[in-house]
């Protein structure tokens, strides 16, 4: 842990080798395994980065933040910036208050020969430090030069989050988009990243997949429906997250080293807000055994051995770092309504299948999976049009009555439209009867996602899609 200048000074020369050579991506670790992953994938979360623009980028821990700011910094030096104004240091476990010895010192000593010209901060896992970073910052927004820097702070967990962005009002510069996310890869970026030959489609909007727009989509990706199935088996089997897609696509299989650093991520957290490890184990467990089904916190507290209010600590401490999203319940009016039992769904497949890689539990269905990923691709699409939606467990609903229940309903983040409603059935044949269930409910209409079955009539009430072509269309911007 970093506690005097020398030990800033120290971290900040590891972090930044751009200031030695300009050849240190050659050697760089990170960097080197994501070129000898084999998988073409760039994403767009620091696209358009600009002096005096503060900048978060949240998302779960081993998703690919660190590479995606190298890459960044090499952008800005093939753009000829100058090394020097280029910082990155990681803060994991700093006391906020040396965010501002930071600061100080490497523009006193370390930088001095910038001076006052602008420079650009790349600090990571911010939102590990101890103490309310985000007045150091604040303060230093208000008070120094960092005001007018490019500042990026990364961050693995949603907790403090409201808080900070709270405190930078006013301080984030003349930027649209300040809030920026990294998630697993949508399916749309699974496919190119495993160059899975498939047509190019326009992006379609969350509240118009029965759309005229929308059948057209659906009927030109019809000829592909084997490759997307495919293709949509193995997301579930695989998921988004990027050293686990290069894996596969090398040796077709998720080498244990992965899986286990993903456990550690996990562990670490649970311990991190006071959870053991045995607890954490049956909390993960639980929850996969209630996916697509509304989980009644007492009964699974009781399972565990935990009070409720314990239970529901673990559940947010699962859902701050981003492994877990809830999907609660819709009043009448489509609006979430907190009061009564919600669903809980992991955000990867990866996640949902460590109790059986991990503990050697029962494997997780994989309807269950299939109805996972239609809601985190509906949540990704609405990350996209909204940056900074993710944070918020009230966008994507389910609704139920008495007599039926149809899994995601929600709101277009972006416009506040009602969604496509959609239920996940994964199904081969027999989708009408399926079908009935939504047709009959109070909503009336709506997507069946099937598993392979197309059926988009002009005119009926509920057409089937495969969840596959959904992913897929949900994947592009659809603005």
């Amino acid at each position: 842990m970093v506690v005097n200048e020398g030990q800033v000074a120290e971290a900040v020369r590891r972090d930044s080798p751009w200031w030695r050579s300009p050849h240190w991506a050659a050697t760089d670790r990170d960097m080197l395994e994501a070129a000898g992953s084999q998988i073409d994938y760039y994403p767009l979360s620091l696209a358009n980065i600009r002096s005096g623009g503060l900048y978060m980028l949240y998302g779960p821990r081993r998703v690919g933040k660190t590479v995606l700011v190298k890459r960044s910094i090499q952008a800005l030096l093939a753009q000829g910036v100058n090394p020097l104004q280029i910082i990155r240091v990681t803060v994991d476990g700093w006391q906020a208050n040396r965010l501002g010895t930071l600061y100080e010192y490497v523009v006193r000593v370390l930088t001095s020969s910038v001076g006052d010209g602008p420079r650009y901060w790349f600090i990571d896992e911010v939102t590990a430090c101890r103490g309310q970073w985000w007045s150091v910052v604040k303060n230093l927004r208000d008070n120094t030069h960092f005001g007018d820097d490019c500042v990026v702070l990364t961050g693995s967990t949603n907790q403090d989050l409201d808080e900070a962005i709270k405190a930078f009002a006013g301080r984030r510069g003349p930027v649209d988009d300040p809030d920026r996310c990294l998630l697993p890869m949508n399916f749309g970026e699974f496919c190119h990243s495993l160059s899975i030959d498939l047509p190019s489609v326009a992006g379609l909007r969350a509240d118009g997949l029965m759309s005229a727009r929308a059948r057209e989509t659906w009927m030109a990706l019809a000829p592909y429906t084997d490759d997307l199935v495919a293709a949509w088996q193995t997301y579930l089997e695989v998921g988004g997250y990027p050293k686990a897609v290069g894996e596969w696509r090398r040796t077709n299989q998720v080498a244990v080293p992965t899986w286990q650093a993903l456990w550690d991520v996990v562990r670490g957290d649970a311990i991190t807000s006071g959870m053991n490890e045995v607890i954490l184990g049956a909390v993960i467990n639980g929850i996969g055994v209630r996916l697509s089904s509304p989980t009644a916190i007492s009964g699974f507290a009781e399972e565990v051995g935990v009070a409720r209010e314990t239970l529901m600590k673990r559940i947010d401490a699962l859902a701050s770092a981003f492994l877990v999203w809830r999907n609660p319940r819709a009043d009448n009016s489509g609006n979430a309504d907190l009061r009564k039992q919600g669903k809980l769904y992991f955000l990867d497949p990866l996640v949902a299948k460590l109790p059986q890689l991990v503990n050697g539990r029962s494997q997780v269905d994989v309807t269950r999976l299939n109805e996972q990923q239609l809601g985190v691709a509906l949540l990704q699409w609405n990350e996209r049009v909204r940056p900074g939606s993710v944070r918020s467990g009230d966008w994507i609903t389910h609704y139920r009555n008495a007599s039926s229940e149809v899994d995601f309903v929600g709101k277009c983040a972006d416009l506040g439209t009602r969604m496509t409603p959609i239920e996940g059935k994964y199904v081969s044949d027999s989708w009408r009867q399926e079908a009935l269930g939504l047709r009959n409910s109070a909503i009336g209409t709506g997507i069946l996602a099937t598993r392979d079955i197309l059926d988009a009539t002009e005119g009926e009430a509920v057409w089937a899609v495969p969840s596959s072509f959904l992913a897929f269309a949900l994947s592009f911007s659809g603005k």
